[in-house]
């Protein structure tokens, strides 16, 4: 049933955008529910991690064996994530939710944004063990050089869509913050779409 009640919200949310959503149309798209919903989630913004796990999984499998094949994976999944509608059409909705009741979004940093933004340590510790680097560098602040251009992109309307060039440029971003001396990535060679 949390799978079917994740699906429906999902649906609803790239449909309708997050603030038009309720719980009313997720139990019924879902074929369920209130109490069947209540007994496993405590409000919509609590489906929201599970909704983006389900749809883009968590970057703990990535490990190509080097440094830039590491950070060009992680950005053409942040490609995918930044362009799905259930981001476009949801994101500024759950953000207005989460900023006027904070508690709410707990689950999306617990369970979501954190164990990803801390396997951009381990992607770092891996490129200083490979000697691709000298020192594991604030991996909070990789994690923003590659994410911030991308939120920008998806939110902010009259900006330009996400693009390949878009994405080279953070890759670029990081090895630079890195320090990384090794060859750099082309745009086309880099593949994204």
């Amino acid at each position: 049933m949390e799978d079917s009640i994740v699906q429906a919200m999902g649906d609803l949310v790239a449909e309708h955008g997050y603030a038009s959503v309720t719980v009313d149309q997720v139990v019924t798209r879902a074929g369920t529910n209130k109490p069947a919903f209540y007994r496993r989630f405590k409000h919509l913004a609590e489906v929201v991690p599970q909704i983006l796990i389900s749809r883009h999984g968590t970057d703990e499998d990535i490990d190509t064996g080097t440094l830039v094949g590491d950070l060009i994976e992680v950005q053409r999944r942040q490609r995918r994530l930044f362009t799905d509608p259930v981001v476009t059409r949801g994101f500024t909705g759950w953000l207005s939710h989460i900023e006027a009741t904070p508690e709410i979004g707990a689950p999306f940093f617990r369970d979501y944004l954190a164990p990803r933004r801390a396997y951009t340590q381990i992607i770092l510790n891996r490129a200083v063990e490979r000697s691709e680097v000298t020192v594991a560098t604030d991996s909070a602040w990789i994690a923003d050089l590659l994410t911030g251009p991308l939120v920008m992109r998806a939110v902010m309307p009259g900006l330009p869509p996400i693009d390949d060039r878009l994405v080279a440029q953070t890759i670029h971003a990081a090895l630079d913050a890195l320090g990384y001396q090794g060859d750099r990535p082309t745009i086309s060679s880099i593949g994204i779409t």
